[in-house]
């Protein structure tokens, strides 16, 4: 059974919904579309069909309905949020992962890179990793590939999703080609870090944490006032420092409730902290210039998923947590105040590899470290890369 990639529900197989969308028929305030959006939408007629009681083996609903009005052929929407579906949605499945993290953890600059990183494992394992709509490809290219691999620039900070116009209240959906004689898809909701900062992060339009496959939080080494006073002289003063990470996370652990998404803990920017092994006679310079740690070494290009070397990096990263005083956010996924046990596992990660200067990468270019072990860590059960 796959997911709606907005709502992130489960597609009901008893329950079809369709919608037009010719434009020819009066569109109408929609208060589902506007509640799980997070802005008003509005929508042509509306038709509903679900599979009676006791219904004959083997019923399927008609292909497709025509609308009353127009009579226009209508694509199907989902039943809870009316996101319309990409064609033979139901017959593929879907892994949906959401984005989390503070302001300036470096969220959109990841899925700029994964995505091109994804790309070029696709090729190693001879499938295609490709946008799967043609909204997908324009906002991927507009926000996240052009200003990053065109421009040599940071993106503009996410908007928050009440603001008109905001690109990230549309999922990313990305075809990774047929796995086991399925078709599968990779989604990604990409979240501000002002929404999930306040207590409208449990606003409807941010309930499907709760549905997730996967979700990421990313946390920021530089938020440490110890770790960017060992580097000033090392690095270029960062003009973007991330919020408060404990609120976020709360506020994340709250939207998925009685969820059982896994959650990957990243610590992004991690060629911030490599770049101690430069300061003489520091404790840190000691623990980056370990050659045997797993947080030095990148094998996440392999052709196979290797689960022991992520377990490893798993202890690693939450030693080095811990150092960094992030010992709340260790306890918040290791013991949950909701009771319940949460999948989880530590990663660190650099989207570029080198510190940007200012607003521009670095002139040596962009180079990645491990971005792509939370996404193969969430799809290696299932057979997919």
């Amino acid at each position: 059974m796959t997911k709606c990639p907005r709502c992130f529900h489960p597609v009901d197989p008893n329950n079809y919904v369709w919608m037009c969308v010719s434009g020819r028929c009066e569109a109408k305030p929609d208060p589902a579309a506007s509640a799980f959006t997070g802005g008003p939408v509005a929508s042509g007629p509306i038709l509903q069909l679900r599979q009676a009681p006791g219904a004959a083996p083997g019923w399927a609903p008609p292909d497709g309905a025509a609308c009353p009005t127009c009579n226009e052929r209508t694509p199907e929407v989902c039943a809870m949020c009316h996101y319309r579906y990409p064609e033979g949605w139901r017959q593929a499945q879907a892994t949906c992962i959401a984005m989390a993290g503070a302001r300036a953890t470096g969220k959109s600059l990841y899925i700029a890179v994964v995505i091109k990183q994804l790309e070029q494992l696709g090729e190693r394992l001879g499938c295609s990793v490709e946008p799967a709509t043609q909204l997908t490809q324009t906002n991927y290219q507009t926000y996240y590939e052009k200003p990053l691999y065109e421009e040599r620039g940071l993106m503009q900070s996410t908007q928050r999703a009440d603001v008109e116009g905001s690109y990230q209240r549309e999922p990313l959906i990305f075809s990774l080609g047929l796995w086991g004689g399925v078709r599968r898809y990779v989604v990604i909701r990409d979240v501000a870090g002002e929404d999930l900062e306040s207590s409208a992060s449990q606003a409807l339009h941010l309930s499907f944490f709760a549905n997730a496959d996967g979700v990421f939080f990313m946390f920021d080494p530089l938020k440490v006032s110890e770790i960017r006073d060992q580097l000033m002289d090392l690095v270029p003063s960062q003009l973007r420092i991330g919020g408060e990470p404990k609120t976020v996370l709360s506020n994340v652990l709250m939207s998925v409730g009685i969820g059982t998404p896994k959650v990957a803990v990243i610590l992004s920017k991690f060629d911030a902290l490599q770049a101690l092994r430069k300061v003489d006679g520091s404790e840190w310079s000691q623990l980056m210039a370990n050659p045997g740690a797993a947080y030095l070494r990148d094998p996440s290009m392999s052709v196979r998923y290797n689960d022991v070397d992520g377990e490893l990096l798993h202890q690693e990263v939450r030693s080095l947590l811990l150092k960094l005083h992030a010992g709340p956010l260790v306890a918040a996924v290791e013991n949950p105040t909701s009771g319940a046990p949460i999948p989880f596992r530590f990663f660190a990660v650099s989207a570029l590899g080198d510190s940007p200067i200012g607003e521009n990468i670095h002139s040596r270019g962009i180079a990645p470290f491990r971005c792509v072990d939370p996404v193969r860590w969430i799809l290696s059960p299932v057979g997919v890369l």
